[in-house]
C-alpha cells in the first residue's frame, strides 16, 4: 500500500455521521497491514504512548488488570509492555488488526464493537482503555457507559477523543453529567497532540469508576 492510498483511507473516516460496524471493520480490514507505518509517517499519533503515560503516573502496580477497547494492531500494549504491565486483555472489530496485535503481549485478544454490548461482565477490569475510538465515523458519547461498566469499583478508565467530535458527538455534555451523577470522578482532563502530523488535538481524560450503579 503506497502513501496516497493510506492518506485516502484516513481521509474517508473524516465523515459527519457514525459509520455502521461493516464499514468499520472494511476500513480497517484494509488498513491494517499499513496501520503502524501510516500512524507514523502520514498522521504522527501520539494518542497511545501518551495516554499510557496518563495511567503509568497515577498507578504504581504493574499487576493490574487492564482491557483495551479498539486496540488496533495493539500499539496501547506496545507502550503498556514498555512500561512493565503484565496483564492486558484488548478487542477490536478488525480481525486483521488483532492479528498483528499477537505479538504485543495480550493475554487474550477478542472480536467485538464498542457500538455493542462489550463481552466482559461487570466490574471486570481495574483499567480500561479506550484510545482512538472516539473519533470521526466511529462511536459517539454513549460508548463510555460500556467502558464504565466493565470497570471495577475504583478502578481507572483511560480515553482520548478527537478535538473534531468532543461537542458534535456530546461529550462536553456526557462527561459533566456522569459526574454529576455520581458514576466517576474525573482526575486528569487535558487536551494536548492528539495527530501532530495533521496538526489535530485531543482530549485525554483519566476518570476513576465510584459507584456499581449497573449492578
Amino acid at each position: 500500500m503506497n502513501k496516497v492510498k493510506g492518506l485516502n483511507i484516513y481521509n474517508n473516516l473524516n465523515l459527519d455521521k457514525t459509520k455502521n460496524d461493516f464499514e468499520i471493520k472494511k476500513v480497517y480490514q484494509d488498513w491494517a497491514v499499513q496501520y503502524d507505518k501510516d500512524n507514523d509517517d502520514l498522521l504522527g499519533t501520539v494518542s497511545q504512548p501518551n495516554a499510557v503515560d496518563l495511567l503509568n503516573s497515577h498507578m504504581n502496580d504493574k499487576n493490574i488488570e487492564i482491557v483495551d477497547i479498539g486496540c488496533g494492531t495493539g500499539l496501547v500494549g506496545k507502550f503498556l509492555q514498555n512500561k512493565g504491565y503484565l496483564y492486558y486483555d484488548g478487542l477490536d472489530i478488525s480481525e486483521e488488526m488483532l492479528e498483528i496485535a499477537k505479538s504485543r503481549g495480550y493475554r487474550h485478544l477478542s472480536v467485538g464493537s464498542l457500538q455493542n454490548k462489550l463481552p466482559y461482565g461487570n466490574d471486570s477490569y481495574d483499567a480500561v482503555f479506550c484510545v482512538g475510538v472516539f473519533t470521526h465515523g466511529h462511536v459517539n458519547s454513549n460508548g463510555l457507559d460500556e467502558l464504565i461498566r466493565i470497570t471495577k469499583k475504583d478502578g481507572f478508565i483511560i480515553f482520548t477523543i478527537n478535538e473534531g467530535v468532543y461537542e458534535d458527538y456530546q461529550f462536553d455534555k456526557k462527561i459533566p453529567l456522569m459526574e454529576k451523577e455520581g458514576l466517576i470522578k474525573v482526575i486528569n482532563f487535558d487536551k494536548k497532540d492528539y495527530m501532530t502530523k495533521k496538526n489535530v488535538m485531543g482530549y485525554y481524560c483519566l476518570a476513576q469508576k465510584v459507584w456499581h450503579y449497573f449492578e
